[in-house]
């Protein structure tokens, strides 16, 4: 067998690697998906606006008294809370078209909006929250979405389903092209094989090299792979502002690791497999 850096010289090899290198980079896409879709749920959750109404004529000692309450109870994001006029509160319920004429009075109430935590946005602590604030004075309703309505557990569900099947199809591509490859990786070296089977060589010292260079592919194209992810996960978190809050680099570790293992364990057994295929075969069957 030619040295491990011949070997890695060959285009084939080459080949190799980045094929394998693509395959991993989408395996480890979807991973992240998978694994942070429980923070997509919380992100949601955290972004959706809870709005108290209040009555007409509120002094503005009532207002701040409305204000202070909110923010003391359990679950509220530390500066949600904020208060908006008549005026400026068009704009957060997206109705602009209901001002068609700018001397048009706002059809909208003074209003206080505020955020909870994700732990706390549920339909228990909702309705309490509800019955909370209506007593206070100056109130006149609260508008919120339950957890059905906004559909954020439903859709985890899906994604969470979505996310797990194309990983089973993944993985199962992942097995098949790796295989693929390596076997047209070694296909040029078939004849080396038999060769030193024949001579005597035991099929353990024929299998060792040819395996921890499959090792070594597997490795490399890991390398790439990661690199590739993780300066997609770079570019995310420097353009998209939420993507600070929604990645968890525990999860971008692990997702790592997971591919690191996939990659060194799947080169080195389909290298070993492909070996052996070519031990088993006659002279006559390496022709074809």
């Amino acid at each position: 067998m030619n040295n491990t850096k011949s070997n890695t010289s060959k285009p084939s090899y080459r080949y190799s690697i980045i094929s394998i290198s693509i395959v991993l980079y989408f395996l480890g896409a979807y991973l992240l998906l998978f694994l942070h879709s429980g923070r997509i749920d919380q992100l949601i959750k955290e972004q959706v606006s809870i709005v108290v109404e209040l009555n007409n004529e509120n002094s503005a000692s009532d207002i701040k008294n409305i204000q202070s309450t909110i923010e003391a109870q359990d679950g509220v994001i530390e500066g949600s809370v904020k208060f908006l006029d008549k005026t400026n509160a068009n704009d957060i319920m997206g109705d602009d078209m209901l001002l068609k004429d700018s001397n048009q009075e706002s059809p909208f109430k003074d209003m206080i909006t505020f955020r909870l935590s994700a732990q706390s946005y549920n339909d228990d602590y909702l309705d309490e929250l509800d019955g909370k604030l209506m007593i206070e004075k100056g109130v006149h309703d609260v508008f919120y979405e339950n957890e059905s309505d906004v559909g954020i557990d439903k859709m985890v569900r899906k994604l969470s389903l979505l996310f797990l099947v194309l990983s089973i199809i993944f993985v199962g591509l992942a097995l098949i092209i790796i295989h693929s490859t390596l076997s047209l990786s070694l296909y040029a070296d078939r004849w080396e094989i038999k060769t030193m089977e024949l001579v005597g060589a035991r099929h353990s010292f024929i299998r060792k090299p040819y395996v921890a260079h499959g090792r070594i592919i597997g490795q490399r194209a890991f390398i790439l792979a990661a690199a590739v992810l993780l300066a997609t996960l770079i570019v995310l978190y420097l353009t998209l502002s939420y993507m600070g809050s929604l990645i968890y680099w525990p999860y971008v570790g692990l997702t790592f690791l997971i591919l690191f293992v996939i990659s060194t364990l799947i080169t080195m057994f389909s290298t070993f497999t492909v070996v052996n295929k070519f031990l088993e075969q006659k002279l006559s069957d390496l022709h074809n």
